[in-house]
């Protein structure tokens, strides 16, 4: 969903597209809004949105070289 690189460089306000939910039926991307970041730069909070419609929070989190999930 996302790379490392674009992790990093990820500030709050930043929006990003990804992949589409249901590929077969449309292939409107799930937008991702950074509204966190901690200090470290370890873990970004997202607001994710489908069609406009709010899916909730998602965290991301970088722990050694790999990401984490939380949604």
């Amino acid at each position: 969903m996302l790379t490392l690189e674009q992790f990093e460089s990820l500030e709050v306000g930043d929006q990003i597209e990804t992949v589409a939910v249901f590929p077969k039926l449309s292939h409107e991307p799930v937008v991702l809004r950074t509204v966190e970041k901690t200090k470290d730069g370890n873990r970004i909070d997202f607001v994710v949105t489908y069609f406009g419609v709010t899916l909730g929070r998602w965290v991301c989190s970088r722990e050694q070289e790999a990401l984490k999930w939380q949604v």
